[in-house]
């Protein structure tokens, strides 16, 4: 392949040369009704009059329930006012003028054949047949009035008002009177497949403080045996890698690290047949009232045998509350440091309670069934613990660091663990000696911490790194004007992972790690290309980044040292266990009458728990499915409304490379020339899915992981126009591989369209060999070498005759949708908009950062 300018497009894809080209749009592949024409909500995000926007509870939602509503918002959006720039200012010298699924597997893999089953579970009976699918209630109306009030309905009280009108209850058939009834029938009906809370009562410096928590062994037992979980499970560490040689190792899922290794070998070496099981909790302060600032202190875990695509999903519920921490803040203390000191030693009398049942097993372990009924002997090891950086010294115990800018390469060094665990054990031998080998240490006087003696469990190894892109964010800000950086935003064009911030992200507040996570998915594109004041190289800005060394980005340093030892940072991200907050925090304290709060906080949670099992298996055995659809469109609206100007010259040229494929270019279109399209319309589908398998084979039908939109502009209800919305992607010539941009090609797809039986008879020799589907693409330049300051690709249209290259291909050749950012230049044009962008802009950026999967193939 040439490099981006007089580049030639390779010949595994037919290319047919334009005279003129215009727009384009699309539809849909793959199962599917009605409802999946709505955008996702992944696309872009409605955003309130305060400037704030709404969380995404989940990753991989597919779509809003009014997708033509928040496009046409956008679209208005996108025309909105924006700060004028005085070029002046700046001091800038101007120039002179669906269904696909993605599978990541290793090349190369070795398991530590250490685990292995102690036997069977002696019998795993089947559910009890019964002819009322709804039971425990009595109809389907009966179950979806009960599901509506326990998961989205209103409060008891007005659910028991509802029913009280007169004749309402016997004209639905409803089972029960009143909230208190509806109870009474989840209490004492419906299973639970997970434990049940208790109530303890710790003292500390004589005060008695609540706590409710589940016993975390049985958390811990529910999790493995889950059925939904059995076919996933990891039992055993392995080592991967990305060539033959096995001399480059990849770093993936928490079983990939060398943690699980090293304490799969220490077990090994005292008994056999050990599995290991990685405990993995978090901990987070959270507001549950906008106003009197009243609070919740949720402690949550999971086990890092789950497969981290089905952990980093709330929907997929494998996280669990474990419990809820005293909130009391300590106003009868009036001396500081003694309230600092017993708020500390509150929160690790606490947590050592909690875990207490992980101190039984050691080395002898404990038997655990897995959801297959295989029975295992499991050892649970604190593996991890996510924590925001003021949580982080408080679980450590260890003094807020003061750092300097620094040097990221130098080696992380740990605290000395021993030295510690000797320095704590003098608390009960002499004070004195205690305090001051405790400052010879570095920590606080923290009597007996949680960690202490928990089996093969070192907290100062187990703190995962925080999120360090706000202040990142801040810096930048202040740096370049608002006004920049919010117009770049403004003029982003659409993909599946991107959230596109209409209104820029310098006015944005009370920011959620979802948009952070959004907004570092684009932030380097956004700035690479801006002069700094004093018309200064935006690469100088890029690598001063690289020497940051404050106490939140300190962890940058500890990075690299993480992933080798508990995979990629997504396995103990704490923007995952934020999204738990709305369900198992504020919404359930919103059910409550704000008065003595945790046990119904915690009564109200066990009902949910019980009405969402309940949910997922009605839906089981409803088994219910979709109905595939399709569109007819004309010829002439395939040309003049998607803007496929030779859609029909690029099928005749595909039709005989197909027929004749060793034909030259110009006999290809001397052939092409004299083929007769049997038809005047085809079905188009205007969205492409893929769903998620990932290394360990885990498929989530669910859960849409990207989509390619190919959709015309189009009228909502109230008559405003949406504009046309077509992606671009990524396109596997024939050796693109699972990383590494070599094999892959960037078009823009205009058409996804289908052809009738009919049609491919009497186009194709072999018409059962032909594809079903196919893609009218726009082609991009070839990728050439990443820049050196930032490591993005450039890419352009590639344009012939003063058209662009277009061709028409299988679409099981698209790998994935790609996100490309403008190349802005020293100032944004303001006839630039998100829609229009792919067309104005000449030049771009391959986004890299778009999600998990682009990172590892765009390197």
């Amino acid at each position: 392949m040439d490099d981006d300018h007089g580049s030639t497009h390779s010949d595994n894809h037919d290319t047919f040369e334009p005279y003129s080209l215009t727009e384009f749009t699309g539809d849909y592949f793959g199962t599917y009704n009605e409802e999946d024409f709505k955008w996702p909500e992944v696309h872009q995000v409605m955003e309130s009059d305060s400037g704030t926007q709404e969380e995404h509870e989940d990753e991989d939602c597919d779509e809003l329930r009014d997708g033509d509503a928040i496009a046409a918002h956008n679209a208005e959006l996108e025309h909105g006012w924006e700060h004028p720039v005085d070029p002046a200012s700046q001091n800038i010298d101007f120039p002179d003028s669906e269904d696909v699924s993605l599978q990541q597997q290793p090349c190369h893999a070795e398991q530590r054949q250490a685990e292995a089953p102690l036997g069977q579970h002696p019998t795993i009976e089947e559910f009890p047949r019964c002819e009322n699918i709804w039971a425990s209630f009595t109809s389907h109306v009966d179950y979806e009035v009960a599901k509506w009030a326990k998961l989205c309905g209103a409060g008891s009280t007005a659910f028991s008002e509802l029913l009280a009108i007169d004749g309402l209850r016997d004209a639905l058939g409803l089972s029960y009177q009143n909230s208190h009834e509806l109870n009474q029938i989840i209490d004492q009906e419906l299973p639970c497949r997970r434990p049940y809370f208790k109530h303890k009562e710790i003292i500390v410096v004589n005060e008695v403080f609540d706590v409710y928590s589940h016993n975390i062994m049985e958390c811990v037992k529910a999790l493995y045996s889950d059925p939904d979980f059995s076919q996933h499970l990891l039992h055993a560490p392995e080592r991967h890698y990305v060539d033959s040689d096995k001399t480059v190792r990849m770093y993936h899922d928490l079983h990939t690290g060398k943690w699980w290794w090293s304490t799969q070998k220490e077990l090994e070496t005292k008994k056999h047949r050990a599995t290991v099981i990685p405990i993995i909790l978090s901990s987070d302060k959270t507001q549950v009232t906008m106003f009197r600032n009243k609070s919740a202190y949720p402690v949550y875990m999971t086990i890092g045998n789950i497969p981290k695509e089905i952990r980093r999903k709330p929907s997929q519920r494998a996280w669990i509350l474990l419990a809820y921490l005293p909130t009391a803040k300590l106003k009868h203390i009036t001396n500081k440091a003694v309230r600092c000191w017993t708020s500390t030693n509150l929160f690790h009398t606490c947590l050592h309670h909690i875990l207490e049942p992980l101190r039984v097993p050691r080395e002898d372990g404990v038997a655990m069934a897995s959801g297959d009924g295989v029975i295992h002997r499991g050892h649970p090891i604190l593996a991890c613990y996510s924590a925001d950086y003021p949580e982080q010294l408080l679980t450590t115990g260890i003094e807020s660091g003061e750092y300097e800018l620094g040097r990221p390469d130098i080696p992380v060094k740990l605290r000395d663990f021993v030295a510690i665990l000797a320095a704590l054990s003098l608390v009960d031998e002499d004070y004195g000696m205690w305090t001051r080998a405790c400052q010879e240490c570095g920590i606080k006087l923290v009597f007996k911490p949680f960690w202490e003696d928990l089996p093969h469990a070192n907290i100062f190894q187990s703190i995962t790194p925080d999120g360090i892109i706000k202040h990142l964010i801040e810096w930048i800000k202040e740096e370049y004007s608002k006004a920049k950086i919010d117009a770049c935003c403004r003029r982003l064009p659409p993909n599946h992972s991107i959230c596109l911030f209409m209104k820029g992200i310098s006015s944005l507040s009370h920011v959620s790690g979802t948009e952070h996570n959004q907004i570092c998915r684009f932030l380097l594109g956004v700035i690479i290309d801006i002069r700094l004041p004093g018309n200064l190289d935006s690469a100088r800005l890029i690598h001063a980044v690289f020497n940051f060394n404050l106490p939140k980005l300190h962890f940058f340093c500890h990075y690299v040292h993480m992933i080798k030892l508990y995979g990629t940072t997504d396995n103990y991200n704490t923007e995952y266990t934020e999204c738990l907050h709305i369900d198992l925090a504020k919404d359930a304290y919103r059910a409550t009458n704000h008065k003595d709060k945790y046990p119904q906080m915690t009564l109200w949670l066990e009902r949910h728990e019980k009405m969402l099992w309940h949910n997922n298996f009605v839906q089981w055995r409803l088994a219910m499915t979709k109905h595939l659809t399709a569109k007819h469109v004309s010829l002439d609206r395939i040309i003049c409304g998607y803007g496929a100007i030779f859609f029909m010259e690029a099928l005749a040229c595909y039709v005989i490379r197909t027929n004749q494929p060793t034909l030259s270019a110009v006999q290809l279109k001397q052939e092409a020339a004299h083929i007769v399209l049997p038809f005047q319309t085809v079905a188009t589908f205007h969205r492409v899915k893929f769903y998620t398998i990932n290394t360990s084979g885990y498929h989530d039908p669910t859960a849409t992981i990207d989509s390619v939109h190919c959709q015309p502009p189009r009228k909502d209800n109230k008559g405003h126009i949406i504009p046309g919305h077509f992606d671009t992607v990524l396109v596997n010539e024939g050796d693109g591989g699972t990383m590494g941009a070599n094999g892959y090609h960037v078009a823009q797809v205009r058409v996804v369209f289908t052809l009738t039986s009919h049609a491919a008879a009497a186009l194709f020799r072999t018409p059962a060999k032909a594809p079903t589907h196919f893609a009218y693409m726009e082609w991009f330049t070839p990728f050439g070498q990443p820049e050196a300051n930032h490591g993005l690709y450039k890419i352009s249209h590639i344009i012939r005759n003063g058209e662009r290259l277009v061709s028409i291909i299988d679409i099981s050749d698209i790998c994935r949708s790609v996100h490309l950012i403008p190349k802005f230049g020293p100032v944004v044009p303001h006839e630039w908009t998100s829609s229009t962008v792919l067309e104005l802009c000449s030049s771009f950026f391959v986004n890299s950062f778009s999600d998990r999967h682009a990172y590892l193939t765009i390197i």
